[in-house]
């Protein structure tokens, strides 16, 4: 995938990895072993924010709410330089269509 960063692409494999064996609560925790190293640090990091929990040593499942969460968070932020792009493009064009009348 060009243009995609290798931690979004490990978290995307990360969070499929657990929906995809439905570890959606404790009691249905999975093992992620053999991780690369950005997977490892993607998980730790999801870890940290609460959207993957340890259930027990070495077993990991989703937590829902924060996933969702996140998500939401990154349509937002994704809407939002969107419009910043938007924004600039219509102030550059309008910049060089003043400039041309004048």
């Amino acid at each position: 995938m060009p243009g995609v960063p290798a931690g979004a692409i490990a978290e995307r494999r990360l969070i499929q990895r657990l929906l995809k064996a439905d570890a959606v609560r404790s009691d249905s925790a999975q093992p992620l072993e053999n991780l690369r190293w950005v997977q490892q640090r993607r998980l730790e990091r999801l870890i940290g924010l609460g959207v993957i929990r340890e259930a027990s040593a070495g077993r990991y499942y989703l937590y829902p709410p924060a996933l969702a969460d996140r998500m939401a968070a990154r349509r937002v932020r994704v809407v939002m330089a969107l419009l910043a792009v938007i924004t600039a493009l219509a102030l550059m064009t309008g910049l060089a269509t003043f400039r041309t009348w004048w």
